[in-house]
């Protein structure tokens, strides 16, 4: 594909500083942590880069520092499951105070390694006015801070709209043969591939607790594989270029993105979708616990919340804030009503199989 496609969403880190710059000339895929001097008024935040750096330095990092008078170190290193193992070979102690960027199944591993800080109200009191789901979908060690859920996109200038999750999953019987190499796929170790699988399992009648279909259409759909990447931020720029016409993708890159100009929409499919939690934690061996307590309920606060979520497109932790704008609330979750329609796989699950599911999609791709 020429040059590296993550390039230009690696800009744009003028108003923070990158814990990968202290890193230059680590190559670890799990880069080891780097020594920063800590003060009671430094937090170590570990978080995505590209233009979610951007969008979350602007309207939470930045607006925290200037509220609490500290100075936040900004870590982009990593996916959310390699953050979490990380925190897991430091034994809890990776060199971040806070894992900004979980998801359920990190969490619920924390719970049970104990390698995640218990949280309540008293350590976030911003706690009692989320989603009662919330604290059905992970246990008491962190927050969740904002909800997406998958969507599917397509190339509105190369393809019509897909209807189900099959059109994705055997593109030919739906495209033909135009579409070869113009579908892409996602590394497992990014949540969004788990999610993908688990509705392709669904298409045929499986699910988290039998996924053999899901490696058979993984089998099928591998000859019109064009792009196979682990990050979101990686995939953007085909989207981009016009190189992927069909993909799975977080439904708030997907608005971002179309809203940014892409020649891409979004849709739900007919056979349904699954929702995602987005998460934050501190570890056991974090040196500033008090603030990064204090982020954490920071990123809770209604202002916050309004200034993220429209910037990043996510859909609220609370649903008591309620004066979204029009076109904000047709994409997103915004009601308990819209809440209680969408689909949260057991991440019980998903914790304890993941490992697997990732070896069974390592064998078809590489056979």
């Amino acid at each position: 594909m020429g040059t590296d496609p993550t390039r230009r969403h690696r800009a744009g880190r003028r108003n923070g500083l990158s814990r990968r710059q202290l890193l230059a000339g680590a190559a670890a895929l799990l880069p080891a942590p780097a020594i920063v001097a800590q003060t009671p008024d430094t937090l170590v935040v570990n978080a995505y880069g590209g233009e979610f750096q951007d969008i979350f330095l602007s309207t939470v990092v930045q607006p925290f520092e200037r509220k609490f008078g500290v100075r936040v170190t900004y870590d982009d290193a990593g996916t959310a499951s390699e953050d979490y193992a990380r925190i897991r070979a430091s034994r809890g102690a990776p060199g971040f105070d806070v894992a900004a960027e979980l998801t359920p199944p990190e969490i619920l591993l924390g719970a049970r390694e104990k390698l995640l800080e218990p949280v309540t109200e008293k350590e976030v009191p911003n706690l009692r006015h989320v989603w009662k789901r919330s604290h059905e979908i992970i246990p008491a060690v962190g927050i969740v801070h904002s909800y997406q859920y998958t969507a599917l996109i397509w190339n509105k200038d190369k393809i019509e709209k897909p209807a189900t999750w099959g059109d994705y999953w055997e593109p030919g019987k739906r495209y033909g043969d135009m579409i070869r190499d113009h579908v892409i796929n996602f590394n497992p170790g990014n949540l969004l591939s788990i999610y993908a699988l688990i509705m392709a399992a669904k298409l045929r009648g499986g699910g988290v607790d039998n996924m053999d279909p899901a490696w058979e259409l993984l089998k099928a759909q591998k000859p019109y594989v064009g792009t196979v990447v682990t990050t979101s931020a990686q995939a953007a720029p085909y989207f981009e270029n016009g190189q992927v016409w069909i993909a799975p993708y977080w439904s708030a890159r997907s608005i971002y993105y179309r809203d940014q100009g892409y020649p891409i929409d979004l849709t739900v499919p007919d056979d349904g979708t699954i929702g995602l939690a987005n998460c934050a934690a501190v570890p056991v061996g974090a040196k500033n616990k008090r603030l990064a307590m204090e982020f954490m309920n920071f990123r809770l606060d209604p202002e916050i919340q309004r200034a993220f979520h429209l910037g990043y497109k996510t859909s609220p932790a609370r649903p008591d804030i309620t004066d979204w704008p029009d076109a904000y609330k047709a994409v997103q979750i915004t009601t308990e009503e819209q809440m209680a329609k969408v689909d949260f796989p057991d991440n019980a699950v998903l914790a304890r199989r993941r490992r697997e599911w990732t070896m069974r999609w390592q064998e078809v791709m590489a056979g």
